[in-house]
Order: structure tokens, then sequence, then C-alpha cells
């Protein structure tokens, strides 16, 4: 019954921890890698060293900017003939505008109204106007006093018989027409009126 209590002596293994069987690599000098990978970039790109390469973007930097400088002042100049050209080709319509409300009969007098006024029918294509010779055309027929004929009230410009269109009247003599021909020219003709109330007044 010894054997019974008899402890057991069993072998455990010794508890050393065990070394992988794959060996470590050596250290590698990172920065030598780094250097090494630029060097080869940089011969692939047609350059000795990172000073040539400096150079080159250095010396593209520099190109930008005189480009971007010769740009900027060509763009100036640019902007300057295309505002001149604008003030020219203004002019220029200006004065086939103000030949042709002449040629149509505009009286000098009235030139500015009916050129205004054709303009801004041509601006807004009112009745399907397309040249300012056909916008002119219809300013005259609405405004026949542009073309220097008296309209029948008047002309269109203020003080210049504006008592309608009967052209000179001359002065009568007030007491040798009736009544009724004098109230007729006090109403339709007063500054005649006037000069015939004065003249019979000196008399």
């Amino acid at each position: 019954m010894a054997e019974d209590n008899a402890t057991s002596t069993e072998s455990t293994p010794p508890t050393t921890p065990a070394t992988d069987s794959v060996a470590t690599p050596s250290s590698v000098d990172t920065e030598q890698a780094a250097a090494d990978a630029r060097t080869e970039l940089l011969k692939s790109l047609g350059f000795d060293n990172e000073d040539d390469l400096k150079g080159v973007v250095e010396q593209h930097n520099k190109d930008v900017a005189a480009n971007q400088s010769a740009l900027e002042a060509k763009s100036g100049e640019l902007d300057k003939a295309t505002s001149k050209l604008a003030k020219e080709t203004s002019r220029a319509d200006n004065a086939e505008a103000q030949v042709a409300a002449l040629k149509q009969g505009v009286d000098a007098d009235h030139l500015s109204d009916a050129l205004a006024l054709a303009k801004a029918d041509l601006a807004s294509k009112a009745n399907g106007v397309k040249t300012i010779d056909e916008a002119l055309t219809g300013v005259l027929e609405r405004n026949p006093a542009f073309k220097g004929a008296e309209a029948a009230q008047g002309t269109a410009i203020a003080g210049q018989n504006l008592s309608g269109g009967q052209g000179n009247v001359t002065v009568p003599d007030l007491s040798k027409i009736s009544y009724g021909e004098a109230a007729k020219l006090k109403l339709e003709h007063p500054d005649v009126y006037k000069q015939a109330v004065t003249k019979l007044t000196n008399n």
C-alpha cells in the first residue's frame, strides 16, 4: 500500500520561454534606405541630385511669375482696347443715326428728341423695328413736328408758335374788326392780340 501513499514524482517540463524558430532580421537603416530611394527617383527623373531638381522648380516658378505678369499686362491692354472700341462704335452708331434722321427730314431742333425716341423703340423692338431707319420712321409718324412741320395744335418746342398751324399772323386793327373776331384772336393768338391792343392804345 505503500504504493498508494507514495506521491508520484512525475517530471514536469522546465518553464523556460520557447524561442521562435524564425530568426529576427537584422536592423535596417531607414535613413539610408530613404536616401537610396530618393537618389533612385531623382535619377529616374533625370536629375543627379536634389539641388538640380530645386533649381528647375525655382526657375519654373520664376517663369510662371513672369508669364503671369505679362498676361496681366496684356489683359490690361485688351481691356483698354475693348473700352476704346466700344466708345468708337458708340460714336459711329450715333453719327449714323444722326445722318439717318437728317436724311428723313428731322429738324435740327428736334434731332436729339427724335433720336432718343428712335433708340428707345429700337432697344425695345417696339412695332417690330430692326433698324434705326425703321425706328425713326415710326417716331416721325407719331411726331410730325420733328420734321419742322407744324402740327395741327402747334410744334413740339415750347415758345414757338404754339397757336396752331397758321404761321405768321398779321396784327389787325382792333377798331376795324368785330368783337367776335377780336375774342377769337385773343384766344388763338394771344401774343398777336397783345400787339394789336398796344397798337390801338398808342394811336
